[in-house]
């Protein structure tokens, strides 16, 4: 018996009762998007409090426990819908891109409130520009996501931020000015970045990758004095390196799909 019908069975019975008790067609993936929305919320208040560490904590631990799961878990029970993709994607957008303009806002704000103002705008401007483009013209491509993902995004800024590597650089506040601006101009390129929908990684990719989890569990549990750079290393690791993975025809097919989104998006109401 395949692990996924063990973990079908046993989602599917919390499923239908969440359905029977709220309807409107919540379900239990709906749960895992309310916790990625928990952690969007707490990283917001802590980084009112000046808990910038913990701030970017919770919205990483909202992530992890929330939003990475509520797609599978939708899959397990059988139970995708129009409600569950818009509450994920609106869920997304406050704690993947108004949170961590929070966060940084608070970060910098003691340093200079005009560059604190500034870089949050950034990355508010950034997200939302590319959340109202993906709605206009949802892109949709089996190999990979079209620009940088914000889960992504947000991981290098906190990974930057509270890491030890920033300490010992000169000027730093001009380093994290430098990583804002670069991380909110990835968000709206066109630039692939490997996903694993639609598509079966080759060995070493699934090893690397499940390497990079595990030794951030391991750390963020144990050995917390090096997370951040840790996490830092495996998201350059991935911005850099990722789209090695896709072969030739897909870096060619992908290129198409990009041209025809250009195209709807241009003719989108004549702008």
């Amino acid at each position: 018996m395949k692990i996924s019908n063990v973990f079908s069975s046993i989602l599917k019975p919390p499923d239908r009762f969440l359905s029977r008790l709220i309807g409107k067609g919540f379900g239990l993936k709906d749960v895992f998007t309310l916790v990625n929305l928990l952690g969007g919320v707490a990283g917001i208040i802590l980084a009112m409090q000046g808990r910038t560490v913990d701030a970017s904590y919770a919205v990483l631990l909202g992530f992890i426990l929330g939003d990475s799961l509520d797609g599978a878990v939708a899959r397990l029970t059988g139970h995708s819908n129009k409600f569950g993709s818009d509450f994920d994607t609106i869920t997304d957008h406050l704690a993947q891109c108004i949170a961590p303009a929070v966060i940084v806002a608070a970060h910098f704000y003691n340093y200079n409130i005009y560059l604190s103002c500034g870089l949050a705008f950034l990355i508010i401007a950034a997200g939302s520009i590319r959340h109202a483009r993906n709605t206009a013209v949802p892109f949709s491509f089996p190999f990979c996501w079209k620009g940088l993902p914000r889960p992504i995004a947000t991981m290098v800024i906190f990974a930057f931020l509270n890491g030890k590597i920033i300490s010992v650089l000169p000027s730093p506040h001009l380093w994290g000015l430098g990583l804002i601006i670069g991380v909110s101009y990835g968000l709206l390129t066109d630039f692939p970045f490997v996903s694993h929908h639609g598509r079966k990684l080759q060995p070493w990719v699934v090893f690397i990758v499940t390497a990079a989890y595990a030794v951030s569990i391991v750390q963020g549990l144990f050995f917390r004095t090096w997370f951040w750079d840790t996490l830092l290393l495996f998201m350059s690791v991935y911005i850099f390196l990722g789209w090695i993975v896709l072969s030739r025809d897909e870096m060619k097919l992908y290129k198409e799909a990009v041209d025809l989104w250009r195209e709807k998006l241009s003719g989108d109401g004549g702008n």
